[in-house]
């Protein structure tokens, strides 16, 4: 009888997922009201599709279920551009707690979808990149600030994050599935305004 060769598992793609934004599609992204709508749509911005944010002392989530192993698919990569910047932002605190961009990413932990814990990655208008802190709201969110002040206002910056390291750094325990991406831009307990573009948000097993 011949022997057979062994039976090698074909490894997972590269890529588990990806947004590029060439539309808003409604049976990816739904939109999570927290405080009035913020302002979400797909726009040409110097001749690339994107998705663009305005709150006008609003907050709203787009948010899309997706579920997946960070052990498996670590990365996570986007695209944004900030416009313009909240002015009176505090996130230490509850009444200053807005945001000009934020990237979240949810895990399957205990509690009702909003009591989840979560990733939220900021465009900070003050903060130094490399904050990490809770939420004013929930000991559940922890923030990280990836991004901050005005120096690289009105320009696209790229942002890619280990999704392990960071869950690690934040909960330190082990890192459950993911099951949810959320955008959002608000300014609505500054009862200011605020606007960016996001774009290319992907999943992989390897740095981009």
């Amino acid at each position: 009888v011949p022997l057979l060769p062994p039976l090698i598992p074909a490894a997972p793609p590269s890529v588990f997922w990806t947004e590029p934004f060439d539309l808003l599609d409604p049976q990816r992204w739904r939109e999570v009201e927290v405080r009035g709508h913020t302002r979400y749509e797909v726009t040409d911005l110097d001749g690339v599709r994107c998705l663009r944010a305005r709150s006008e002392q609003t907050a709203s989530m787009l948010l899309s279920a997706v579920r997946f192993d960070p052990k498996v698919y670590e990365w996570l990569s986007w695209r944004w551009r900030v416009d313009e910047l909240v002015d009176g932002e505090a996130l230490e605190r509850k009444d200053g707690s807005d945001a000009a961009a934020r990237v979240y990413v949810y895990f399957d932990t205990a509690g009702l979808p909003w009591q989840k814990r979560s990733l939220d990655y900021v465009w900070s208008a003050s903060l130094p990149a490399g904050t990490v802190m809770s939420s004013a709201f929930s000991a559940e969110s922890k923030i990280i600030v990836v991004e901050s002040g005005d120096a690289a206002l009105g320009r696209w910056r790229t942002v890619e994050r280990n999704l392990e390291a960071d869950y690690e750094r934040c909960f330190g325990t082990r890192l459950p599935d993911v099951v949810a991406i959320g955008l959002m831009t608000d300014a609505d307990n500054t009862g200011n305004s605020a606007e960016a573009y996001f774009d290319d948000l992907t999943i992989s097993r390897l740095p981009t």
